[in-house]
């Protein structure tokens, strides 16, 4: 019998751009989903698909209060918890303690409550943004593990958010011994369901969106393209997400494992990939007035490898092909 038949698993920001993936994956392995999600961010849409499914439950939940925390863990196997605050660099800049305080609530709150109703298996998704940022300040930027999280400096409030999450979670498996947990630090993840707003989207389905409908809006990049990033595709990240679930199995605590591609490309190489796949005739625009803090970001993927035998396959061309395709479809 498969691993997921019948498990019952909790995605939190079940709605998101990760847990409508996710959840579509886990129902299709004959799991028992539970998705909640406050709809900020996440959309209905997202899941529309799955809706009427006879295993999927939906709960509209607000995870900075505690009740709502203790009720959607109640009679569940499995916990993902992927909803957090976010947004663009802009929000992160502008809002930090708004970040910061709410990010700090809901990890509380779903731990606490995860470990009341006697949940033993928890998977937290963590970020890149953890890292410090002085390993991300040029193009040729080098390998960056795991342990070099520490001494700390990230650059954003959503960064220290994340880092104190995963330092709570190894504090609650000392206090409990039958709890379980996976940190899964997600790294450039993409693929179908991302926001591809021009202001608050991400770069590869913004870029999507900017193709689609050139002429009639400028197909412009902030900086001058010369930024360094890796991304993964998303059935590679469930993958890796899955692996780590099971690992629970054998292990109290797994990674953190930074989960992504380990595959250097430039901001401007994929605008003209995505240029080519529109076959459209778009002329390029560089925003130099915009400021780049950032200007690489490459994690060694090498200890998911080691722990689970795990390596992002997709290649950049095509996802992004993927991508494109859904942005048609919904833009």
């Amino acid at each position: 019998m498969s691993f997921w038949k019948n498990k019952k698993i909790l995605i939190t920001g079940g709605a998101g751009f990760i847990g409508s993936n996710l959840a579509k994956d886990l129902l299709d392995n004959g799991a028992i989903v539970s998705l909640a999600d406050n709809f900020e961010r996440g959309k209905r849409e997202y899941i529309s698909e799955l809706l009427g499914h006879k295993n999927l439950r939906v709960h509209k939940r607000d995870l900075r209060k505690i009740d709502d925390c203790v009720y959607i863990t109640k009679d569940i196997d499995i916990v993902v918890h992927l909803a957090s605050k976010v947004g663009g660099i802009g929000f992160y800049q502008s809002y930090p303690f708004q970040v910061l305080a709410d990010n700090l609530a809901i990890d509380a709150n779903i731990i606490k409550a995860s470990i009341s109703n006697g949940i033993n298996r928890f998977l937290y998704a963590s970020s890149a943004h953890v890292y410090p940022l002085e390993l991300q300040l040029q193009p040729n930027c080098p390998l960056i593990s795991e342990s070099q999280s520490f001494p700390c400096n990230p650059e954003l409030s959503y960064g220290w958010a994340k880092l104190i999450g995963e330092k709570s979670l190894s504090f609650a498996v000392k206090e409990n011994p039958n709890f379980r947990v996976a940190i899964a630090r997600y790294v450039g993840i993409y693929g179908k369901n991302q926001d591809f707003g021009l202001d608050t989207g991400s770069v590869i389905p913004v870029f999507a969106h900017r193709a689609l409908k050139y002429p009639s809006i400028p197909f412009s990049i902030w900086g001058n393209g010369e930024e360094t990033r890796s991304y993964c595709f998303i059935e590679d990240a469930i993958d890796c997400t899955k692996r780590m679930i099971m690992k629970m199995e054998e292990r109290q605590i797994v990674g953190p494992l930074n989960v992504g591609k380990q595959e250097l490309v430039k901001i401007k190489e994929i605008a003209e990939h995505m240029v080519e796949i529109s076959e459209k005739d778009i002329k390029l625009e560089f925003d130099t007035s915009r400021e780049t803090t950032i200007w690489g970001q490459l994690c060694d993927c090498s200890k998911a490898f080691e722990v689970l035998g795990w390596e992002a396959k997709t290649s950049l061309k095509e996802g992004l092909k993927v991508v494109f395709e859904d942005v048609s479809k919904r833009i």
